[in-house]
């Protein structure tokens, strides 16, 4: 009795202090995920309870179309993973394009600093002059540090909370060099600031051409996605065809389809993709 009471604590004493450690390996939920995709898309007032929700209502929509245009379950339940995955990519989708449109947008910031130091004006107030006069989707950001900065006193404690704010490769180089520049100074921080600036968009004019030039592979994974559950529609407008796909035999080779589909498809935009930027911590 009392070795299976010691055993019984010492489980519990176990569980207790690995607890923390599974769930930092488990990672974020689902639903955590779901809200921080929601707000870097900009979907702020739908949340990652109500993004959930609306992937249900398309896969439900894409059941419903799937099933009316064929009388084959499995092309129903394509239709509905489909439909169901259509919010999710264009929220990714929306992710993308802003993300881009901040990168794109700090050459100008630089400028902006460049033309307040040549004025005479020190680097912070520079950047938080940006918090009202800085591009429209780094507003926020400014605005975050100027806070920081007038609770703080600290140049180096702002820039920090606008690195983590933005979280961006592109955010961590302009931090860095501000850090490095409000350190040094010194009659070259014009030079270092331009210098930074010229790098940082031909980095982006290069990464442009080849998102440019390697479009035509996602736009070929699209379309090898979607053609043969175009042909099994087409084909399912026929009885005959539709007897045919409703058997066993028939039933394996859609299953079969969509698989292979999935995985071309998956394995096409792995190829496509462009090699994430470093950050700097």
């Amino acid at each position: 009795m009392i070795a299976s009471g010691l055993a019984l604590g010492a489980l519990l004493m176990f569980s207790g202090l690995t607890q923390g450690a599974r769930r930092k390996l488990r990672g974020p939920s689902l639903l955590d995920r779901l809200c921080r995709l929601a707000a870097e898309a900009g979907y702020h007032r739908l949340g990652g309870t109500g993004l959930l929700g609306l992937c249900a209502a398309c896969g439900v929509l894409g059941f419903a179309l799937g099933a009316a245009a064929s009388s084959v379950f499995l092309f129903a339940v394509a239709s509905a993973m489909i439909g169901a995955s259509f919010p999710l990519a264009r929220a990714r989708a929306r992710v993308a394009g802003r993300r881009d449109a901040l990168q794109h947008a700090w050459p100008d910031v630089l400028a902006d600093i460049i033309s307040g130091v040549r004025a005479g004006r020190s680097l912070a107030e520079c950047c938080t002059a940006l918090a009202d006069g800085g591009p429209p989707g780094l507003q926020p950001a400014f605005a975050s540090f100027t806070a920081t900065y007038a609770a703080t006193g600290s140049f180096g404690a702002a820039l920090l909370r606008l690195r983590d704010t933005l979280e961006d490769p592109i955010a961590d180089r302009v931090v860095a060099v501000l850090r490095m520049a409000h350190e040094v100074g010194g009659n070259d921080l014009v030079r270092v600031l331009r210098t930074s600036a010229d790098l940082i968009r031909e980095d982006l004019r290069i990464r442009g051409e080849i998102r440019a030039r390697w479009s035509w592979t996602l736009t070929a994974a699209r379309v090898a996605a979607v053609a043969p559950f175009a042909v099994l529609a087409i084909m399912g407008l026929r009885p005959e065809a539709s007897a045919a796909y409703t058997s066993d035999a028939g039933t394996a080779t859609i299953g079969i389809g969509v698989a292979a589909s999935v995985l071309g498809y998956r394995l096409m935009l792995r190829a496509a993709r462009l090699p994430e930027q470093g950050r700097i911590g």
